[in-house]
């Protein structure tokens, strides 16, 4: 639209880049793009101006004579997943989580990316940043339980005063995949968080019932709330009299 220049021999008009707009290297539509729009454009004796404009692209034209890129797109998430291997996961592990967006981008503050852990979410802090990839850490607490780790929603991905811009300076959009869907973390990664250990949930024996002597060997079973992995060698105190087992 035009802003100032009347009585002069250059006129100003400002263009305001809107959301969505793009151009590599900013031009007029074509020589006919200067419309009076109800206006006149006429010089001092009342003559009007010809409003044909070089051609675009061509020698006085706004894109030979400038470099002038417009970038109306904000970065989007394209897919969330980890460098860490499948497999489960417990207290003080800690666990990247990469989040990718649709361009380059860069970070400033604290980012974070809250993720479904049970009774008491998990909260990964931005770490870094390379090209269109941002990572954030998630340190495993106690309590903490998921059987496929992903984010909470969305909406998980908070700037926490911080920000997430491309090059022009465009915020990011910060939409997640929905949980378990395309390119979330949870249809990505199979990442186990279990931070309760097993429990007894019985005690018994594979010998018969009767009665045994000195040198006779009782097998006694302790069964757990689930499967676990011995190392060493755990005893078990046996009541028998004056003298434990």
């Amino acid at each position: 639209n035009y802003a100032s220049g009347s009585g002069t021999n250059t006129l100003t008009f400002n263009y305001t880049v809107a959301s969505g707009d793009t151009t590599s290297d900013l031009d007029y539509t074509a020589a006919t793009s200067l419309a009076l729009n109800s206006g006149t454009i006429k010089d001092a004796a009342g003559n009007v101006a010809t409003l044909t404009l070089p051609s675009p692209g061509a020698v006085y034209s706004l894109g030979a004579n400038k470099a002038l890129v417009i970038d109306g797109n904000a970065p989007t998430v394209s897919s969330v997943t980890s460098a860490k291997a499948n497999g489960a996961y417990s207290v003080n592990d800690t666990i990247p989580i990469n989040v990718t967006f649709s361009q380059t981008v860069a970070v400033t503050g604290t980012p974070q990316l809250t993720v479904e852990t049970g009774g008491t979410d998990g909260v990964a802090n931005y770490v870094s940043v390379s090209g269109a990839t941002i990572t954030f850490d998630y340190i495993v607490a106690s309590g903490h339980t998921s059987s496929d780790l992903d984010y909470t929603g969305t909406s998980a991905l908070t700037l926490n005063t911080g920000t997430i811009k491309d090059a022009s300076g465009n915020a990011a959009t910060l939409t997640l995949p929905a949980p378990a869907a395309s390119n979330s973390l949870g249809a990505n990664k199979a990442l186990i968080i279990d931070t309760t250990g097993p429990t007894v949930t019985s005690v018994s024996s594979t010998t018969d019932n009767g009665a045994y002597n000195a040198g006779d060997t009782i097998n006694v079973s302790v069964t757990f709330s689930e499967n676990t992995v011995v190392t060493g060698t755990p005893q078990i105190t046996m009541e028998t009299g004056t003298a434990d087992g």
